[in-house]
């Protein structure tokens, strides 16, 4: 039932749009949530994103839907409003988020809403921008509840009771005098345990943090790999200045599995977004092209080489396509494996043990597909030589592609270059010179044997 009231909902502001029906949208608008709403927007053209927006009649929840757009959507809902109105939206949400929202902001206007944000607020968030955007300090809240470690129980949920500028409160970070993380308790055992036990005794001193400049990705690996809600951010000299949520934590891996899937297409995250310049992801684009042109001019020259020998026996030629196909979509499936497991924490930088499970993968693969090719061409076509050429390169090209398709993310990875970039541009062009080599080498081999 609430899924389809969600569902009327949601095309109801769309069919509102898309007819310019100000006094009706307002209406269903405002009975949305604001995640809706931001959803709505993706769907929109410009000019009924812009209208929509202005149907919002709560701020709180303009807020919420701007921090919920990005790319050209964003930028659509914030042209042509003044800076005043940016910076009074901005007070509704939490440092994160405003900080998230000013770096996508063109600079001037960017200076000119927090010319006019208040002294507190601007201080934060020009403290947050300091960081690198894909670090721990660039995605962190800047408040996390703390206590004194000579406190107690009954200290402690006082406090909580009195923390009401805290948005979210998951766990108790306990300090020394000299304001130096030194211990983590839950908000269940304040409650569970007498109110004169001190917080020494019930706290864990073994506490897992981040510093600022950790990269978001493991911030999201370490969350994940103890189903922690929140992460400490600490400086380097060890005083907590900020948590991760695990809200920002869903964010960056949504935010990195879209990247990881454009740079698997050899597209990377800002290619997709507003540049104000037509060309810019044309430009950016022409790079990765190029490393496919290079590769297929190669595979080319391969054809060439072996000209004589595919133009004198037709059939040799009818499995090119066959087996540069079936090598490339191995090398594909076991790259983007890779990849996954690198990102999730699955697979780590053990090269011999990830790239042996994924050989073993492509050489069994590649035993079944031999035999079936192999016996197809013998049936179909009485070649012998071509069906045990087949074979071969089946065999050997599949294993190989595995192999490629693994070491070469995982190299990447130890080098210090994002591996999803490995997939398409490097492990398909590869893939298809190799396999051409060795499937018309063999053939090659085995008709000069025979005579043929």
């Amino acid at each position: 039932m609430g899924d389809t009231l969600l569902g009327q909902r949601v095309d109801a502001i769309r069919r509102l749009a898309r007819r310019g029906h100000p006094a009706p949208l307002a209406k269903v608008v405002a009975k949305a949530r604001a995640e809706d709403v931001a959803a709505v927007i993706g769907h929109l053209a410009a000019q009924e994103q812009r209208l929509v927006f202005a149907q919002i009649k709560q701020d709180s929840v303009a807020a919420d839907v701007l921090s919920r757009v990005h790319g050209d959507d964003f930028f659509h809902l914030v042209t042509d409003v003044p800076p005043e109105r940016v910076a009074a939206l901005l007070t509704h949400l939490p440092g994160d988020d405003q900080t998230d929202i000013l770096e996508r902001l063109p600079e001037a206007v960017r200076e000119a809403v927090m010319a006019r944000m208040k002294g507190d607020e601007r201080a934060e968030v020009e403290e947050l921008l300091g960081y690198a955007p894909d670090t721990a300090g660039g995605i962190m809240s800047p408040t996390a509840f703390t206590l004194r470690d000579d406190s107690n129980c009954r200290d402690a949920i006082a406090a909580v009771q009195e923390a009401s500028d805290q948005e979210l409160i998951y766990y108790a970070y306990v300090e020394n005098e000299a304001g130096l993380l030194v211990g983590v308790t839950s908000l269940r055992n304040l409650l569970t345990h007498p109110p004169s036990t001190r917080l020494v005794d019930i706290m864990s001193r073994d506490v897992i943090l981040v510093r600022t400049e950790t990269d978001q990705e493991e911030v999201a690996r370490i969350a994940g790999r103890y189903d922690l809600l929140a992460v400490p951010v600490v400086d380097d000299a060890g005083h907590l200045v900020g948590i991760v949520t695990v809200d920002d934590v869903i964010d960056v891996i949504k935010e990195e599995a879209a990247e990881d899937m454009l740079l698997m297409a050899g597209v990377r995250q800002h290619d997709e977004e507003h540049t104000g310049n037509p060309l810019w992801a044309p430009a950016k684009r022409l790079p990765w092209l190029f490393v496919t042109l290079l590769g297929g001019l190669g595979s080319s020259e391969i054809l060439h080489q072996f000209a004589p020998l595919t133009g004198g026996d037709p059939v040799l030629s009818l499995f090119i396509p066959v087996v540069m196909g079936m090598e490339g979509n191995v090398g594909i499936q076991a790259a983007t494996v890779t990849v996954r497991g690198i990102a999730t924490g699955r697979i780590d930088t053990a090269l011999a043990k990830s790239v042996g499970a994924e050989v073993f993968n492509g050489a069994a693969l590649g035993v079944v597909f031999a035999l079936v090719i192999a016996g197809y061409c013998w049936l179909r076509y009485g070649a012998p030589e071509v069906a045990v050429s087949l074979a071969v390169a089946f065999f050997a090209g599949m294993t190989s592609a595995s192999f490629v398709g693994t070491a070469v993310p995982l190299t990447l990875r130890r080098v210090g270059v994002d591996p999803a970039i490995a997939t398409g541009p490097f492990v398909t062009t590869a893939m298809d010179a190799l396999g051409l080599t060795i499937y018309l080498g063999t053939a090659a081999l085995l008709l000069k044997s025979t005579g043929a």
